[in-house]
């Protein structure tokens, strides 16, 4: 069974301050390109994050893989019907979780470590009956279990008939490496390829494909970061590298 866990309500006074924050940061950087954060509806410039150009929206935090992902799952869920839906979101990101916390008469957060969750799960391990969920969310999660097909299997086993998964993780490579251990620095077992799809495909009847650029350049989708060292299938221009989100379906 799961352990289920009080979710305290760390991260709500940073949250509002970096909101309150956000017209500041747009006054004081006014030659900085303006972008709209599908998820806040904050507009303006966004914050550079590291080597990452325009990576962070001041208003609600949400980085080019949040805004991707929400810009991807949306229009899906339009024919979900919320209060009859079950959803599982590990590793959740804060602004998606408000998302579909609000949306969906049945959501369940995971995580193996984090205490601000519903439920300590594994998820090569997810302690849930077969075809619990109708939608699993778990972005930049499978690179770091030990056994990340067994982790890919466990996400369609409890997945329903006509159940949705979206499971990006971070391209790094032209062909996927496992490592023989864990990386010291990164954490990750696995540095994703071109080729990780594949292993999604094993396990799911569909897996779709959607890229940073095909949803709306205003939400800033993309890596603004060197491409050097990016496959050239990802190099969307120079320094401007794409990233894609894996829609799963169990259903053919």
């Amino acid at each position: 069974m799961a352990t289920r866990h009080r979710r305290p309500n760390r991260g709500l006074a940073r949250r509002t301050a970096r909101k309150a924050a956000a017209p500041l940061y747009r006054l004081l950087h006014p030659r900085k390109p303006a972008f709209t954060c599908p998820i806040c509806n904050y507009q303006g410039p966004f914050r550079d994050k590291r080597d990452r150009r325009h990576a962070k929206c001041p208003s609600c935090g949400a980085l080019e893989r949040t805004r991707l992902l929400f810009a991807v799952l949306s229009p899906l869920l339009e024919s979900f019907s919320p209060e009859r839906k079950r959803v599982l979101h590990i590793a959740p990101e804060a602004q998606l979780d408000e998302w579909l916390r609000g949306r969906f008469g049945h959501y369940v957060s995971g995580d193996l470590q984090r205490m601000d969750v519903n439920a300590r799960v594994d998820i090569q391990h997810l302690p849930f009956p077969d075809a619990t969920f109708d939608l699993v969310v778990a972005s930049h999660v499978l690179e770091y279990p030990e056994d990340d097909r067994k982790a890919i299997a466990e996400v369609q086993r409890v997945l329903r008939a006509d159940g949705i998964a979206a499971l990006p993780v971070p391209l790094m490579h032209f062909r996927t490496r496992d490592l023989p251990a864990r990386d010291a620095t990164t954490r990750v077992m696995h540095e994703p390829g071109l080729d990780y799809f594949q292993r999604m495909e094993a396990n799911f009847a569909q897996v779709h494909l959607h890229r940073s650029d095909e949803v709306n350049p205003a939400h800033q989708p993309f890596i603004h970061a060197p491409t050097d060292k990016t496959p050239p299938l990802l190099v969307h221009q120079p320094n401007v590298r794409l990233d894609v989100v894996p829609i799963c379906l169990t259903k053919p």
